[in-house]
């Protein structure tokens, strides 16, 4: 399985359709736990699509393995779990699959509650119509000169 493209907030393009969103991954830098054998691990989810997301860890996973994922959304403190399978891994010793991300693994969604998928894209599906760039500020900023 390779990654899937990525997308820019509010990049123009076509309307969010269920066959874009499920087509497209987001930046979505943000804490979660990781759940294998029983055991939690914190780690850091790098990008999110409808149908997995990108986690950076040190070392690669199996794939094929089965691991727990929770994490949430922003603006949303319910969490959602996710039943996911290790798709790929970028490996940070031998070939990196892409450069463009740091060594972690692909996780596909596997099994998810009907209302968290609901969340998870209507999340998107807002990110792709550029409404959630609260943060984006401009650099470097505007300055006018005083007279």
């Amino acid at each position: 399985m390779t990654p899937m493209p990525k997308a820019a907030a509010g990049a123009p393009g076509p309307e969010t359709t269920d066959d874009v969103i499920g087509k497209v991954r987001v930046p979505f830098i943000q804490r979660a736990t990781l759940t294998r054998n029983g055991a939690e691990e914190p780690i850091f989810l790098v990008d999110l699509g409808v149908e997995g997301a990108f986690a950076e860890r040190p070392e690669p996973l199996p794939v094929g393995e089965t691991v727990g994922l929770h994490f949430r959304l922003p603006g949303n403190e319910i969490p959602l779990a996710v039943a996911c399978r290790v798709a790929w891994a970028n490996a940070r010793a031998g070939r990196l699959v892409t450069k463009s991300l740091p060594p972690g693994v692909g996780l596909w969604f596997v099994e998810m509650e009907p209302a968290a998928r609901g969340r998870l894209r209507a999340y998107l599906s807002e990110y792709l119509r550029g409404g959630l760039r609260r943060f984006h500020r401009p650099w470097p900023p505007d300055v006018e000169d005083e007279p």
